[in-house]
């Protein structure tokens, strides 16, 4: 695809991306937000840092366009480390069938070439924790642990993470804090150190290690196919339909999307819809058997089963708790 524009820069000083794409897109850079809005789309962004090794990137963005975001690997003494964090694509009715879905926590380091194609017409959001390994060293210390072998490692790798409720809680307690009248700021500083050690503990209970040396073109393959063909809830991706537009067999495109997301296509397509069931079961007042007719699940029953597997208790028992809480 031809890109009408690509940001691209060293996240570890992300100021200067800021400035350069105010500069290229006629938009406004305080030092702390950038705004753009013209022909090509809308940035609303914002920029924080905190000594000096800690950056955190808080963006809503809307593209008419096509526009790419690519990482610049850098070869330094000093690594860093990035969690980007996709927070739209909720379906919550269906007058808000968004049909894209980048939710999900990516993980990885500055040996790996990472890309983002936004959407066209969507709006979506980003949280961006970019850290070196002094700071990463300055407050999760030197225990031994899955997230410090990680760190440790030299080689390029990426690790993806389903964006689960208490770690998008968190997120959204950033987005809401953005009013500079209402904010809390030392939010932006405790609130990724929280994410940051919420992923550790993930990482320590999961038994299958990280990605080391993933292509760039297949990582960008996949989050695209993620993004743009896992999204709609309502009806099921067909296997022979994605192997005809991607050039693949069904088997090769299988075996390289479990490569980054751990599961095969069907299988993460349909752990995103019970993540989906919780979100609408604990946010809307929508009936189980409404939520399930509306994810296209076979039956409630069937839907029940699924989510009990996935996190030990029923879809009733989430909906009484609730409705306890809104009491």
């Amino acid at each position: 695809m031809d890109y009408e524009y690509i940001i691209e820069g060293d996240e570890l000083t992300p100021v200067e991306a800021y400035k350069k794409v105010a500069k290229d897109l006629n938009g406004k850079w305080d030092g702390e937000n950038l705004k753009v809005e013209n022909q090509l789309g809308e940035i609303d962004a914002y920029s924080f840092n905190f000594l000096d090794d800690i950056y955190i990137s808080i963006s809503t963005l809307h593209f008419k366009k096509p526009v790419l975001f690519r990482s610049a690997r850098r070869e330094t003494d000093q690594p860093y480390f990035a969690l980007k964090i996709g927070f739209t694509g909720t379906l919550l009715d269906k007058e808000q069938d968004f049909h894209f879905n980048n939710l999900g926590v990516f993980f990885y380091n500055s040996k790996q070439n990472f890309e983002v194609a936004y959407p066209l017409d969507k709006e979506c959001q980003w949280l961006s924790i970019i850290f070196s390994l002094s700071a990463f060293e300055k407050f999760m210390g030197d225990q031994p642990s899955e997230i410090a072998k990680l760190i440790y490692d030299k080689s390029s790798w990426f690790k993806y993470f389903p964006l689960d409720v208490e770690i998008e809680n968190l997120v959204k307690t950033l987005f809401f804090n953005l009013d500079k009248k209402t904010r809390m700021n030392i939010y932006f500083f405790t609130k990724p150190l929280e994410i940051i050690a919420l992923i550790s503990k993930k990482m320590e209970k999961e038994a299958h290690g990280f990605k080391k040396n993933i292509h760039e073109d297949d990582l960008k393959v996949m989050m695209q196919l993620k993004d743009q063909y896992l999204s709609d809830f309502t009806k099921q991706p067909s296997l022979s339909e994605l192997s005809e537009n991607y050039g693949m067999s069904i088997s090769k495109l299988n075996r390289i999307f479990k490569s980054i997301f751990d599961k095969p296509i069907l299988q993460f397509y349909n752990q995103q819809k019970i993540e989906e069931a919780y979100r609408q079961i604990s946010r809307t007042n929508k009936s189980i058997t409404e939520i399930s007719m509306d994810l296209n699940f076979t039956n409630v029953g069937y839907m029940s089963r699924m989510f009990k597997d996935a996190y030990g208790f029923s879809p009733s028992v989430l909906r009484d708790k609730k409705d306890i809480n809104s009491i």
